[in-house]
């Protein structure tokens, strides 16, 4: 037996194969907090909207970054993209690569000549992303850090760091082969291999084959993923070297209901909204 979880202790701990969900006959509505809970606070303005409390003690976002597993790679990591021209980075969801990898290159001088561009398959991906590595950079959206998706340009002469769509590059790619504009080209997500993604491969290695035949700046090309074909990838970019990088692990308690669950959607809402109550209102 352990601690129970919920009303009516309904949470046991028990040698079973198969876990059911929790029943609650008669389940609390998810407005049903505690007054003054640390965790949750209810909008009036939206019913039903549940928002972190104002006034919780954030962790400041030096702290935040060094708190990435990434962080403790970043003297290895740099090295190696210093001298690869090309390179496939696997790192684990949360390790903190999409976010850390371009900051870690521009701060360290790396592709300083002119852009370095990220390419997300959604763009709601590129324009949240761009807006946290602006936040970490201390600089307003738009100027060092921006992002150009379809039908929507945030950037400017001073924009280093461009967060944007694959479609988006592909268009910039019919008017500059070349992609002259770029010292740095980083394929992220590159294991969903949209239509986009695979013809932008391509079009990077085209390009960077014809900068280094015309001695021009050459292009360096990451491609990132958190899981996929590494030797699929690694070849067809010349035997490129892969990098791995580790993600965070938690520990995880599994936990089993005394009886069958009817509703295992209903079952599952209310588990979610005890776990929280419980342990955010210790």
């Amino acid at each position: 037996m352990v601690h129970t979880v919920g009303r009516g202790g309904i949470w046991e701990k028990v040698p079973r194969c198969f876990p059911t969900m929790p029943h609650d006959p008669d389940p609390p509505p998810a407005k049903k907090f505690k007054p003054g809970s640390v965790f949750f606070r209810l909008e009036k303005n939206k019913p039903g909207m549940l928002l972190p409390r104002k006034g919780n003690v954030t962790t400041p976002i030096d702290v935040q970054r060094k708190q990435l597993p990434i962080y403790q790679a970043k003297p290895r990591l740099l090295n190696e993209l210093r001298r690869l021209h090309n390179a496939i980075v696997i790192g684990e969801t949360g390790s903190g690569k999409t976010t850390q990898i371009p900051q870690y290159l521009f701060e360290a001088g790396i592709g300083r000549q002119g852009l370095i561009a990220i390419t997300q398959p959604r763009r709601v991906a590129a324009i949240s992303l761009a807006g946290r590595v602006a936040e970490e950079k201390r600089t307003q959206l738009g100027k060092l850090v921006g992002y150009t998706v379809r039908f929507e340009d945030v950037t400017s002469p001073e924009t280093k760091l461009k967060f944007m769509t694959d479609g988006m590059l592909l268009r910039e790619a019919i008017g500059d082969p070349l992609l002259l504009r770029y010292t740095v080209v980083i394929l992220d997500e590159a294991h969903e291999r949209t239509v986009h993604t695979d013809v932008l491969f391509g079009v990077v290695k085209t390009a960077q084959r014809r900068r280094r035949e015309l001695n021009k700046i050459p292009l360096k090309v990451i491609v990132m993923s958190a899981t996929m074909d590494v030797d699929l990838f690694s070849e067809y970019f010349n035997k490129s070297p892969v990098l791995y990088l580790e993600g965070r692990q938690h520990p995880i308690q599994i936990y089993y209901t005394k009886q069958p669950q009817s509703d295992y959607l209903q079952a599952a809402l209310v588990s979610v909204f005890q776990i929280h109550q419980v342990v955010f209102d210790i």
